[in-house]
């Protein structure tokens, strides 16, 4: 099974995906992880360069499901607002025999804010001023989780989706009495 973690840049897709994959258990594969590893002197990377760090991570996971029956993926590589990324996804999830799980991500601007978090540091507004510009809803399925909530309620909303939803290889380990994930907070 593969969760891929989709939305609008600071809406906790990383934090999600961590903790998702510490709750399932799963393999966390995060391109932004491994190109800090393989580039820690890049502060941006150019499209080109997240587009070969995105197909090494999709070839990790792709060994770790050949190799590893069982194994659950948690992607944070793409936000997904783009269909084709999307399909892309869904393809190669399908390509492999595996479910494709998408959890978006969703806060309100004010949260979300890059130009906010940009002019608190005094850096330039990195975003055009169109908050949608060059992006496109994720298509269902998908579930949506507001990441303003506390993180266990989070990741118990996207855990319950991804256990209940057909085909999950998780659903004999979550049902609907099971306990919210706690992380002891």
């Amino acid at each position: 099974m593969i969760v891929a973690l989709g939305g609008r840049p600071f809406t906790g897709k990383t934090t999600l995906a961590r903790a998702l994959a510490e709750a399932l258990p799963g393999v966390l594969l995060d391109t932004a992880a491994l190109r800090k590893v393989l580039f820690p002197n890049l502060v941006s990377a150019p499209p080109e360069l997240n587009d070969w760090l995105y197909e090494g991570v999709l070839k990790a996971a792709s060994w770790n499901l050949d190799t590893a029956p069982g194994t659950v993926i948690v992607l944070d590589g793409r936000p997904l607002t783009r269909n084709r990324d999307v399909l892309s996804l869904r393809r190669f999830a399908s390509s492999l025999g595996h479910v494709l799980h998408i959890v978006e991500c969703v806060c309100p601007d004010e949260v979300a804010s890059v130009r906010a978090r940009s002019a608190a540091a005094g850096a330039p507004d990195p975003l055009p001023r169109s908050k949608d510009a060059g992006t496109d809803p994720i298509p269902e399925p998908k579930v949506v989780v507001d990441t303003r909530q506390p993180l266990e309620r989070c990741v118990s909303t996207a855990l319950h989706a991804v256990s209940t939803s057909p085909g999950s290889e998780v659903a004999s380990a979550f049902s609907e009495s099971a306990p919210p994930y706690d992380q002891g907070l």
